[in-house]
């Protein structure tokens, strides 16, 4: 009787043939921006660079190497790619062909997909859609492969990771830019964040591409577009609402204001599920608070959760904060969620007292009331996870991918400003049922 195989590995990995027993030494040259990518001594490693400027390759072969390392034997690596589809087709590939030419692989694993080395080091590949399911193992090193294409969250949850055997790990992300309002140039190309270093690569820089590529490829974009796609710039975003200078450092704060300053507090729920919400939203609570100046204080959660955790933590984070009203949008169903919160909250002895908000203005036009208060620099953000998310979503208003936070800031606002009028809003009303 064969023995059982271990529980969640594949029966057939492929294995090289074995290695002959002499000394085989190979030389791979690398052009001086992605040699000195390769020796930075720097936690977090940024590589922007143009179409083709060898982001993929240097980003492979630096994870293969410093895994291969004596400092780097028997340790977890992981390897992040926006989408399995992108994982497969292009990521793996170069990694896996970079391995063989070095001679480093011992076995290939289809599922769950890995590659284990030849001095005992694993990388693991994983895709970045659901940022939560990167949760869990313990990490010597990440490699995010086109990371402009992956959600902030992506990158906060790997460095929480990053510290296997307590030692801390490092990370590295290759990317072509995306603007100035992505979270990659916040991170990156600021340049303001301890042990966080940048290299950019243009393509024309990459002496192993052929010249006639980029004589063809440049002559098909616009001036902003080869700044972007073949220089590796980070360039304003045609089409943003708002301005760049409306989110500079002043804009974030670390504490609440004393509560002897602070005239109304407010918050807003936004399970994500309405009549306008975007496939993937966020679940998002946001807190508002207004001081004895005029000057907003803004504070949010963004996860993706089901209504049962979203009722839990928007009683729990109220009993905190104990605001003067809870807005919730009544549209749909959502009048439901509304009754479930009241319900929890009188169980617990803390009634929160819920205004309902009915929307029938489109969400576009909701969140740009937002601008007046942005530009003339009467918000602040609390500088979290939750709230950087929300104000990269202001950032890239109406073009981004999801705006659940601006809309829930937004309906906070409103919220607030029914109450501190002291006037009927047909729009705005309390529960009490």
């Amino acid at each position: 009787m064969m023995p059982p195989k271990p529980k969640g590995l594949p029966s057939n990995p492929t294995k090289p043939e074995k290695a002959k027993s002499e000394t085989i030494t190979k030389t791979y040259k690398l052009h001086k921006i992605q040699h000195d990518f390769h020796h930075s001594g720097a936690l977090y490693r940024g590589y922007v660079g143009g179409i083709g400027s060898g982001k993929s390759w240097i980003g492979a072969y630096d994870i293969l190497r410093r895994a291969m390392s004596e400092d780097g034997k028997g340790r977890l690596y992981m390897v992040i790619a926006p989408t399995y589809n992108v994982l497969q087709d292009a990521t793996m590939r170069t990694i896996y062909q970079i391995a063989d030419d070095m001679g480093v692989t011992k076995e290939k694993w289809k599922q769950p997909p890995r590659l284990v080395l030849a001095n005992g080091s694993e990388i693991i590949f994983r895709s970045g859609e659901d940022p939560d399911k990167l949760r869990g193992p313990n990490i010597s090193g990440i490699w995010l492969d086109e990371a402009s294409v992956m959600d902030e969250e992506v990158f906060n949850i790997c460095i929480g990771r990053l510290r296997e055997g307590g030692r801390a790990g490092w990370l590295t992300a290759t990317f072509t830019p995306k603007g100035m309002i992505h979270w990659t140039y916040e991170v990156f190309g600021r340049g303001d964040r301890e042990n966080t270093e940048l290299f950019r690569s243009k393509t024309s820089q990459n002496p192993f591409l052929a010249r006639e590529f980029v004589s063809a490829v440049s002559k098909q974009y616009s001036d902003k577009q080869a700044n972007q796609e073949l220089d590796g710039e980070f360039v304003d975003q045609e089409g943003a609402e708002w301005p760049n200078s409306h989110f500079g450092e002043s804009i974030w704060f670390e504490d609440w204001p004393h509560n002897s300053n602070i005239k109304i507090k407010t918050m807003a729920v936004d399970p994500s599920k309405g009549r306008d919400a975007r496939h993937g939203d966020y679940t998002s609570i946001v807190k508002l608070a207004r001081d004895q100046d005029g000057i907003l204080y803004c504070d949010a959660t963004m996860r993706r959760m089901d209504s049962e955790h979203l009722v839990a933590m928007t009683v729990s984070e109220a009993a905190q904060f104990d605001p003067d009203g809870l807005g919730i949008e009544t549209n749909q169903f959502q009048h439901l969620l509304a009754t479930q919160i009241l319900e929890e909250s009188k169980k617990q002895g803390n009634a929160i007292p819920i205004m309902q908000i009915y929307n029938n203005i489109s969400k576009d036009v909701r969140i740009r009331r937002l601008g007046p208060y942005l530009a003339n620099k009467l918000i602040k953000f609390k500088r979290n996870e939750g709230t950087r998310l929300l104000v990269a979503q202001l950032r890239e208003f109406p073009l981004g991918k999801h705006d659940d936070g601006p809309d829930t800031l937004e309906m906070a606002l409103r919220t607030m400003i029914s109450l501190w009028n002291g006037k009927r809003n047909p729009q705005v009303r309390r529960i009490t049922a």
